[in-house]
């Protein structure tokens, strides 16, 4: 044999290209897919001879590339994917690894061959994996971002492979839905080892006697006494709130706002507001105009035993108001044997300033509707406008405009008070600016810049040593890893808060992370594992006798055991819920119960019930004039009628949402697939022949362009087995069973307990498709 021709071993990074949907295309029009493969060659050809590589075969609809160096490769596999993404139906799958290859003339072969064609499944439509030998290689390119998938089960490969997506460059990101039956459980030590830490920590919380070793204090709302126009003087307690939490950061724990509010006013005891607000000291106020100023009075009050710690009186002229938050820190400070170690920068307001920041606050809080939010923001722009120092105003106006929706101008007015912090040196307001800079970018899901944001706060509060603050922003970003679906990283920040607020003995804080770090494993289908943090959140709140998140955690309980098919546990919680917030007249939360208990009734086949819960919370969401949910309560309404099998009844409900669905546009057709499905099983079951073919077009038109929602997918897809079962159209029918088949069991696979994956299987619906698609 030639030197020449001996086949020839090098190294080599290895390309495989996939067209997604290519067979289908083949099956649908062969004519259009063979023109796809020569436009693909004469495409991509010359983008791969640019950057040193070489076709060495097309294998069906793919490409088998190689080149000598990892970087040609990524780089070539990004181009591609730029010029193919303009192509109709050239939706490239591309997976590159590099090791030992053997050549031998046109072709190539060896062990490294085999896994690089393995790794292609794992790239998503128009994106690229690669091997971690590749991500070795480009790792120190600072050009190229990835993001690990994780490890694949690969039978008869003796290496160790662990996989990445590449995400920048516009690159999409594997999803790890799509894959995860395709990868190795890597389950991480600490998956199993902290979460019986936190629930030992939890469970023994209360139990071992401790001395706590930071300061508390409650500061009450203000009682404003005389005049009723003076009662927006009462917003000034805010700012000594946020003040005192400023000044001695981790030194002092300071019950927020929002808590102490829910207090305003009440008749209980000292001992009990210490025992709800988990604090050892409780500071009230009054304030009562006299002459031209006011009598300004305050008492430090040590819960357990109601003694006054000191009680103080001043008189405070009518120009002098913003003195009162000094006044007032300076005063609990000493009270309690502390030593601010910065001291509180006593910055001077212009005095009608600060009377219009303060008159603002108070109306906005009262607002029941947009004019008077108007009223109330007019007031603080005019305020900022008098002295532009008060960045507390600016920092509530952005606030007034987020919770409005004017995310432009929340934006102006949070880059203002930054800025205006940075100039006055005031590194609280920085961070707080930083912070509510973070939320907003959350909230358009702008999330690089919302990290970002996060975690510049987070560093300047970790230098301040601002625990208390620490937590909130680690919970802020758990949040956000949360909706981005990075759950490992979401657990990871929720334990930190949560081991923070534990540190700082805030149980406040650690019953909300408890609960969040529920959701986490409720997501995470560990929900054995959920229930039992719920469960450590509630005797928290019990103790606490926090009402209100109860009766949330509570409800939060019965969507995990409805996820789970335990209905007649689900609508006991749900049942539970409602009975607190009927107390609390929290309609809103009210509202939400109602639906999710008539869906677990729905299931429990008590339909009656079912539509008395969902006209109720219809009701509520007219109150609101909140047309989203009045339309999915129509759904829901038009359900229990289907089952009540009064179809007249339940065709007008679901036209009715089917119409607010179809008016509110695109960003609601995924609503639209699961109402059609409902309106075409109850047609053809009513005998309505033409208006089954009408609703089954319409589905058909949305399918192909959206995708329904999750929790929809089975009830759907069932839906639609049986219209065309009943129609003759064996098929579709065929296909329709076996998505919702195959979704019951990748659900079920993924649900961690044994006995609630049973549990899971056993609800009837899931029973009756298993039954048809093993006939």
């Amino acid at each position: 044999m030639p030197e020449d021709s001996k086949p020839k071993r090098r190294l080599a990074a290895i390309v495989f290209t996939d067209i997604v949907g290519f067979t289908k295309l083949s099956a649908k029009d062969e004519t259009k897919a063979a023109e796809l493969i020569k436009r693909q060659r004469a495409l991509l050809v010359p983008i791969i001879q640019s950057h040193d590589g070489e076709l060495l075969k097309e294998m069906g609809d793919g490409l088998l590339l190689s080149f000598y160096s990892a970087t040609s490769a990524v780089e070539c596999a990004i181009a591609i994917q730029k010029i193919a993404n303009t192509i109709d139906d050239l939706n490239l799958r591309i997976g590159i690894h590099q090791g030992e290859v053997i050549i031998d003339g046109k072709d190539i072969i060896g062990d490294d061959v085999n896994v690089a064609a393995r790794i292609e499944p794992f790239s998503a439509p128009g994106g690229v994996a690669i091997s971690n030998a590749v991500q070795q290689d480009i790792a120190s390119n600072a050009s190229f971002k990835t993001k690990l998938v994780g490890k694949p089960k690969l039978k008869g490969v003796q290496q160790d492979i662990t996989i990445y997506c590449i995400i920048s460059h516009g690159l999409p990101e594997t999803k790890l839905s799509e894959v995860s039956a395709k990868l190795e459980k890597q389950t991480p030590l600490w998956y199993y080892i902290l979460p019986a830490v936190i629930l030992i920590g939890v469970t023994t919380y209360f139990l071992i006697p401790k001395k706590p070793t930071i300061a508390s204090v409650a500061v009450m709302y203000m009682e404003i006494r005389g005049n009723e126009e003076d009662q927006y003087l009462e917003t000034i307690t805010e700012d000594l709130i946020f003040d005192l939490s400023s000044v001695l950061p981790g030194q002092l724990k300071v019950s927020e706002p929002a808590a102490v509010k829910k207090l305003k006013n009440t008749d209980l005891e000292i001992a009990e507001i210490g025992k709800r607000l988990d604090v050892e000291y409780i500071f009230k106020s009054s304030l009562q105009r006299y002459g031209d100023g006011f009598n300004l009075r305050c008492k430090l009050i040590e819960a357990n035993t109601g003694t006054d710690k000191f009680i103080n009186k001043w008189f405070i002229q009518s120009n002098g108001l913003q003195s009162i938050v000094s006044v007032l820190v300076d005063n609990i400070i000493s009270g309690l044997n502390l030593t601010a170690t910065g001291g509180i920068a006593k910055i001077e307001y212009d005095p009608e300033a600060y009377q219009l920041y303060l008159k603002a606050k108070d109306q906005y809080a009262r607002s029941d509707d947009y004019e008077k939010d108007k009223k109330a923001m007019g007031l603080m722009k005019d305020a900022i406008a008098l002295d532009d120092n008060l960045v507390a105003a600016q920092l509530r106006l952005g606030l007034m405009y987020y919770e409005n929706g004017e995310y432009e101008e929340a934006g102006k007015l949070y880059e203002q008070s930054l800025n205006k912090s940075k100039q006055l040196e005031d590194n609280t307001n920085i961070a707080e600016s930083l912070r509510k800079q973070g939320q907003l970018f959350r909230k358009q899901r702008q999330y690089d810049p919302s990290l970002e944001k996060f975690n510049e706060a987070l560093s300047i509060f970790t230098v301040m040593n601002d625990k208390s603050n620490m937590a909130k922003t680690m919970n802020s970003i758990a949040i956000l890893y949360y909706r981005l679906k990075r759950l490992d990283e979401a657990l990871e920040y929720w334990l930190q808060a949560f081991n923070m607020a534990k540190g700082f003995d805030d149980k406040l804080k650690i019953s909300k992370y408890v609960n969040n770090i529920g959701i986490w494993y409720w997501k995470d289908y560990d929900y054995s594992k959920a229930i039992d943090y719920y469960n450590e959140s509630l005797l928290i709140k019990e103790e606490l006798g926090d009402t209100r998140n109860y009766g949330k955690t509570l409800n939060n309980m019965g969507q995990v055991y409805y996820d789970m098919g335990d209905f007649t546990s689900s609508i006991d919680y749900f049942n539970k819920s409602i009975s607190l917030k009927e107390k609390l007249n929290d309609k809103k939360g009210l509202n939400s119960t109602l639906l999710n208990l008539g869906k677990a009734q729905i299931w429990n086949t008590n339909y009656q019930g079912a539509l008395a819960n969902f006209k109720r919370a219809l009701t509520i969401s007219n109150s609101f004039n909140d047309i989203v949910h009045i339309s999915e309560r129509y759904e829901a309404i038009g359900r229990a009628y289907f089952s009540l099998t009064k179809y007249d009844s339940a065709g007008y409900y679901l036209n009715k949402a089917d119409s607010i669905f179809q008016e509110l546009g695109p960003g609601f057709y995924e609503k639209r697939l699961s109402t059609l499905s409902w309106l075409a099983i109850m047609s053809v079951k009513n005998g309505q022949n033409e208006r089954t073919q009408n609703y089954v077009k319409k589905f058909d038109e949305i399918n192909t362009d959206f995708d329904p929602k999750s929790k929809d997918i089975i009830s759907l897809n069932w839906n639609m087995y049986q219209v065309h079962e009943l129609t003759g159209d064996k098929k579709s029918a065929k296909e329709y069973l076996e998505n919702s088949y195959l979704e019951i069991r990748s659900r079920s696979k993924n649900i961690k307990n044994k006995d609630d994956r049973n549990q899971y299987l056993s609800i009837k619906l899931h029973q009756d498709i298993t039954a048809v698609w093993n006939k």
